[in-house]
């Protein structure tokens, strides 16, 4: 009885000491699965925070392994010429006194960043007339003072009649401003680069001021506001228009000034349509055009970043997928600063 007694503990002890083993043995790859979990979400929880330093960083187009032997690209010059008419004399002072050309995001963006045959020049000058253009016999990009004073006027008026605001007259100006000199920079860029154009070089230019504001806005400037200059540039396309032509204006170099608002409107709205909806809803964009405008959107932005990539400097040379991507973190940063509460 005793010797069975001790056979039947010893088996429950086999037994128990079996199942104690079995445990740690099953128990050890378990520990190793959480350990490697626990890994695998520090590593994500640090990823996950390099992307969020990284959104903050200002973003810049990078000079690639070895620049410092590389060219740089061709840098802009700026003049402000003094008017004779004392009328003009505040838009000089504006202009001069601010060094205003210094101050457009985009066309920072870009001085030094081309391979061009010789410098652009922009300059701000008095002109007679209200006018803006490029200057093929001298490279030069001419914004009048004259057009400065009609945008500032115009404006004022819409403020006015909408109630929208004190400063809503400069920030027309600003918007305008920025759209009209990007759009002579187009024609300068496709007369010194030689870029092929098949259509009407109007209308590839328009693409180009609006593709260039859409990616080279200022780092404090969220998709939102360059959306809402991008209107207030195009508003400037119906100012003049009676929506009465003869054949002149069909027949000349650019489009309608309606045709230009609705395309700009298309390429707001394309760039993203679940933010920009709004611009169909209101009736700014027939719904039978805004069904293209996402493809249209990003066949211009592909157009013009293909044809421009290779005159990019060797010092910031890139590939297309990374230009791509440079300009996504950039979007996502000024979005960001829109959003970073501060006090007033």
């Amino acid at each position: 009885m005793k010797l069975k007694l001790i056979i039947l503990l010893s088996l429950a002890l086999g037994l128990v000491s079996g199942a104690f083993l079995y445990s740690l043995l099953s128990l050890k790859p378990r520990q190793q699965e959480l350990a490697a979990a626990r890994a695998q979400g520090r590593a994500d929880a640090e990823q996950a925070m390099a992307d969020e330093m990284a959104a903050l960083k200002p973003v810049v187009l990078k000079k690639v392994a070895g620049a410092e032997n590389k060219p740089d690209g061709v840098r802009f010059a700026y003049e402000y010429v003094k008017p004779k008419n004392p009328d003009l004399e505040p838009f000089y002072k504006l202009a001069h006194d601010g060094d205003l050309l210094k101050q457009l995001p985009e066309i920072q963006a870009i001085d030094g960043l081309l391979m061009l045959p010789r410098p652009i020049k922009f300059v701000m000058a008095e002109c007679r007339e209200p006018n803006a253009f490029y200057s093929a016999e001298r490279a030069e990009v001419v914004m009048c003072y004259e057009t400065l004073q009609v945008l500032l006027e115009r404006g004022q008026h819409l403020a006015q009649e909408q109630k929208l605001g004190d400063d809503y007259a400069q920030k027309y100006l600003a918007a305008n401003l920025r759209f009209i000199l990007l759009h002579e920079t187009g024609h300068a860029l496709i007369d010194l680069l030689e870029i092929p154009i098949t259509g009407r070089e109007e209308d590839a230019v328009d693409q180009l001021a609006t593709t260039l504001m859409q990616r080279f806005a200022g780092l404090d400037e969220s998709s939102r506001q360059t959306a809402d200059n991008l209107r207030m540039a195009s508003n400037w396309f119906l100012a003049r228009s009676t929506g009465q032509y003869n054949l002149d204006a069909y027949a000349d170099e650019h489009a309608l000034g309606e045709q230009r608002y609705f395309n700009l409107q298309c390429l707001i709205y394309g760039r993203n349509p679940a933010r920009y909806i709004g611009i169909v809803t209101d009736g700014d964009l027939p719904e039978a055009r805004a069904k293209t405008c996402p493809a249209e959107a990003r066949r211009v932005d592909k157009a013009w970043l293909r044809l421009l990539l290779p005159h990019v400097a060797p010092k910031y040379e890139m590939t297309e997928e990374k230009a791509n991507r440079l300009f996504e973190q950039r979007e996502r940063e000024r979005n960001r600063n829109a959003e970073v509460p501060y006090v007033r």
